[in-house]
């Protein structure tokens, strides 16, 4: 089982690393984490190059990241939350994940192999309505072309207060998101 983490936080020790460790800790097979703070990944240009090509014009980390992301059995998404979404780092994988949606466009879908997806965020500010829906329907749709379900996410609100570690409720959480990606690549 190969699970690729994307990882967004500036932080390389704050609540979203801790609540990634929580899930990963227990999967097993390869566990390979794309930092986006501490990698040279280029955002998108719109040059269309993907729309006619297989890849991306851009020669950076980034050409490393799609064979990675070709071969995962698991996609996971870990990230505080930045203004309802994840942070501009982050933000330039995600755009540069174009190629798949053009993929689709060249009718090459096929050739993109399913994948489980996890949703890990952290949020700041307490708990209010609708806080987690901007990023999920970025990463939602992103996912959808990179042929990843969402089977499942944590979305943890108020770690300005509250420590990720002291809550035990995404503690149960996390194993048992651990446990559903092991069945399900079983």
């Amino acid at each position: 089982m190969k699970t690729l983490v994307f990882f967004g936080s500036a932080r390389k020790k704050g609540h979203t690393k801790d609540l990634l460790n929580m899930v990963t800790e227990k999967l097993k097979g390869e566990v390979e984490v794309i930092d986006a703070y501490r990698s040279d990944i280029s955002p998108c240009i719109d040059c269309k190059y993907c729309w006619g090509n297989r890849g991306c014009s851009i020669n950076d980390y980034m050409q490393k990241v799609y064979p990675k992301i070709d071969e995962a059995d698991n996609i996971i998404f870990a990230s505080p939350l930045y203004f309802n979404n994840v942070p501009g780092p982050l933000k330039n994988i995600i755009d540069r994940c174009q190629v798949y949606w053009a993929a689709k466009r060249r009718s090459e879908e096929k050739d993109i192999k399913e994948k489980n997806a996890l949703l890990l965020i952290c949020g700041g500010a307490p708990s209010y309505n609708n806080q987690f829906l901007a990023v999920e329907l970025v990463l939602k749709g992103m996912l959808k072309d990179l042929n990843a379900e969402i089977v499942g996410n944590i979305y943890v609100p108020n770690t300005d207060q509250v420590s990720v570690k002291e809550n035990k409720k995404v503690l149960k959480k996390a194993s048992k998101l651990s446990s559903k990606l092991e069945r399900l690549n079983n």
